[in-house]
């Protein structure tokens, strides 16, 4: 791995882990705040989809395979290139539909649905930020 690609990687784990600490600041709020504060929730759960793609696919390009056109490409090509678990594959997948769905801006929008989602995307992109850094160790 030349120290560029290290550097490029730490960098992006860097902004991974900084969402994380942003958005568990709002797993203290009750439901009244986190509704009050959903375009910013909404907002971390777009960026902890992107930058854990993004994420994906500096590795992917780390090791010299193909990149993924879709998010959804991206974890599925890891999980069966590089060894991401099954079941963090598809939770990664589920929750960027939920980023997609926000992007999107779709008719209606479930708020408790996007508040709901907090402690589970903490829990997912936690998960995949530890995975990252074992490959990277």
């Amino acid at each position: 791995m030349t120290p560029d690609r290290v550097e490029i990687i730490q960098r992006k784990l860097r902004m991974l882990r900084q969402f994380l600490t942003d958005l568990d600041s709002y797993s203290t709020l009750d439901t009244q705040g986190r509704r009050r504060e959903h375009y910013a929730v909404e907002r971390l759960l777009q960026l902890l989809c992107e930058s854990s793609a993004d994420l994906g696919l500096q590795l992917l390009r780390l090791e010299g395979h193909p990149l993924a056109a879709s998010y959804r490409e991206v974890f599925a090509v890891l999980r069966d290139r590089l060894g991401l678990p099954e079941e963090l594959a598809s939770a990664l997948m589920d929750a960027c539909a939920m980023r997609n769905l926000l992007t999107h801006l779709y008719d209606s929008i479930d708020l408790d649905r996007v508040i709901g989602t907090i402690e589970p995307a903490l829990e997912v992109y936690g998960r995949f930020e530890r995975w990252v850094r074992s490959r990277v160790a």
